[in-house]
């Protein structure tokens, strides 16, 4: 109480015997005046207003004197000492006393902590901890060392930033040097203007040239997604004692796959093999990198970045052939060479006449279908596929799959697929007139639903389009069938053979179930791909109706609808102030990767049976058909003789020949 009295002060008072003058005049004129009023009245009343006035009297003097209590403490910000500790996996290793560094360096914070908080040890000093990144640390240090990069300039650089508006005395610095950035900053630590002190250890000259590095990553440029790949990675070790190692395969901060190695004392390279299975399609640039619990000198080489393009799973597709012909060959071709088409193709047998027709039930089971997104049947008698296939097939249509039938003397003929189960399924009706086969060479004529449909648009522009489609090479023949069906769509026909009161049908589609089912009665499409390539010229034409055409019955788009351009970067990341390499690559157009391929000209060397003039049959040289000039689609001079040929095609391959 007495030091709670000391501390008040009254502020207008500077002569306190004249302000206690005044206050006992005041007393003595009130208590004057009270007695004087309790006489006369008798009522003890007047002492109460006495007091009453006593007290304002004594409230007012004291306000005029404005007491003050005043309390004096003294604070002190103490010092500060940053310790800066390095929690890179290098630390995690055996220090030459058998200790793990990080575990030295604990307790050397823990000790520094105690030694600076004795109440003996001078002026008022607090140590704050910080981690190589610059963060605070607190109490509680990090159990283990995980930090992969090593920059001891920049970690205390941090440190010191974050006391900027303390006073700091000084930054120890507990670490065993090894700096992985692989350059040298230590005279930036002298614009500081703060001592830095250094606690490190013991020396280990092998242990601290130990270094891992990724020295080639060997990677598929383009793989199908959910499909597994090889990855090889070149990992060199330099100097060191044997160490564990996991080499990893990363997307982002995403590990898809790892692989544990073990490498031996001293320097040395090993190729890894990673197996990576992509599960998302795209173009990715993914890491290759190794790592090492033991730490090493250097980590900015333990990685390198390459890109790989991951395409959706490829179209499925069976394709089953009654006997070889030109059609299955170039068809089988085609379809090898599309990069989105996994083709399974299986031939009866070469010669029909020689062996049995049975398909002996195997090749369309369930279990066969239930992967296939595309079937595609060739010229067969009915009766190769059993009752149980056609059932299975008819099973999987329905389901949401999809099928074509190409055109044959056989499928289409009187022991073809007409008397099989499959008939509902198809889109046209078969032909029961004695004409079941035309010979007669034609130019396919698609039709209006046709020239809107994806199988027939080849450039996107429709006067391209019905220029290409009007100067496509003639056809010879077709399968003849009697018309399509009730909501079936007409996307082709023969405009010189007349059929039902219109030109024949050779292209329709029709669906059945959840699935599609697609006819093409013709079976010399190959022509489109064998004539041009005789001129020099790319089989675009061909390429691209196949390649539409599987893609529109499995539900894809073409490649072409991809971007033309793949622009991907060295790495996911750049330091500021790095250089930024980036790989541009163009998707080469469906008619350029054809273009690329050598034209084979095959022209016979003896023309004679072409000749110059009108007057009966001549020979086409390319092709070998019998042509009336009277009605030939094209001629040629060649050494003051007149050939003929039975299209343009054959007379571009002619005047293209050597």
């Amino acid at each position: 109480m007495s030091t709670f009295l000391s501390a008040i002060e009254l502020e207008n008072v500077r002569h306190a015997w004249l302000w206690l003058a005044m206050l006992a005049v005041g007393l003595l004129l009130l208590a004057a005046t009270y007695r004087g009023i309790y006489q006369r009245s008798g009522e003890r009343l007047a002492w109460w207003l006495m007091a009453l006035r006593t007290a304002g009297l004594v409230a007012l003097i004291v306000a005029l004197a404005r007491p003050i209590w005043t309390h004096v403490s003294q604070l002190v910000d103490p010092g500060r000492v940053a310790v800066v500790l390095d929690d890179s996996l290098s630390m995690s290793l055996v220090d030459a006393g058998g200790q793990p560094r990080y575990a030295l360096a604990k307790s050397a914070v823990e000790e520094l902590r105690k030694q600076i908080a004795e109440p003996n040890s001078g002026e008022a000093m607090a140590v704050e901890c910080f981690d190589l990144a610059g963060r605070p640390l607190g109490d509680e240090l990090p159990l283990e060392a995980r930090e992969e990069r090593t920059d001891l300039v920049a970690g205390v650089r941090q440190a010191v930033a974050k006391l900027r508006a303390k006073p700091l005395a000084g930054v120890v610095l507990i670490s065993d040097g090894a700096d992985n950035t692989g350059i040298d900053e230590t005279q930036q630590l002298a614009d500081l203007n703060v001592p830095v002190y250094t606690v490190g250890f013991q020396p280990d000259v092998d242990s601290s040239r130990l270094d891992l590095a990724v020295r080639s990553v060997k990677a598929p440029e383009r793989v199908i997604v959910n499909n597994e790949v090889k990855v090889d990675v070149l990992v060199a070790k330099t100097a060191g004692p044997a160490v564990d190692a996991m080499v990893s395969i990363r997307r982002g901060e995403s590990e898809l796959a790892h692989q544990k190695i073990s490498l031996p004392a001293g320097s040395m390279e090993q190729i890894v093999s990673v197996p990576l299975k992509p599960t998302e399609a795209g173009t990715f640039v993914y890491t290759a990198a190794v790592a090492t619990a033991a730490g090493e000198r250097l980590a900015a080489n333990n990685a390198q970045y390459f890109p790989v393009q991951v395409d959706a799973d490829a179209i499925r597709v069976l394709y089953l052939e009654g006997f070889l012909r030109h059609e299955y060959k170039f068809l089988k071709a085609r379809l090898e060479d599309d990069p989105d088409v996994r083709l399974v193709a299986v031939v009866r047998r070469a010669n029909p006449e020689q062996v049995d027709a049975s398909s002996q039930g195997n090749l369309l089971t369930e279990e066969r279908l239930k992967d296939l997104e595309v079937v595609i049947l060739g010229d067969m008698e009915g009766s190769f596929l059993t009752d149980a296939e056609y059932r299975a097939l008819d099973n999987w249509i329905e389901g949401g799959r999809s099928l074509l039938v190409l055109g044959g003397y056989r499928s289409f003929g009187p022991q073809g697929f007409r008397g099989t189960p499959l008939a509902e399924a198809l889109p046209v009706i078969f032909a029961e007139g004695p004409v079941l086969e035309s010979e007669d060479p034609f130019v396919l004529q698609p039709t209006e639903q046709g020239r809107q449909h994806p199988i027939f648009q080849i450039t996107g522009d429709r006067v391209k389009d019905a220029a290409l489609w009007s100067g496509a090479p003639h056809l010879l023949g077709s399968s003849i069938v009697a018309r399509a069906k009730p909501g079936a769509e007409v996307l082709a026909v023969n405009p010189g053979f007349v059929q039902d009161g219109g030109p024949a049908v050779v292209v329709a589609a029709q669906r059945y179930g959840k699935g599609h089912t697609l006819v093409i009665a013709a079976d010399t499409t190959w022509r489109w791909s064998r004539l041009p390539r005789l001129a020099g010229q790319a089989d675009t034409l061909y390429a691209r109706f196949w390649s539409q055409t599987v893609r529109w019955l499995a539900g894809r788009e073409m490649t072409d609808a991809r971007p033309p351009l793949g622009v991907t970067t060295s790495r996911p990341d750049y330091e500021v102030g790095k250089p930024v390499e980036v790989r541009v690559v163009r998707q080469a157009a469906e008619d350029e990767k054809l273009a690329a391929a050598e034209p084979q000209v095959e022209i016979p060397a003896d023309r004679a049976g072409s000749r110059s003039g009108p007057g009966g049959p001549v020979t086409d040289p390319v092709c070998g058909m019998t042509v009336d000039p009277a009605t030939a689609a094209a001629s040629a001079e060649h050494d003051g003789t007149t050939y003929w040929f039975c299209n343009p095609g054959c007379r571009d391959a002619f005047v293209a020949d050597p």
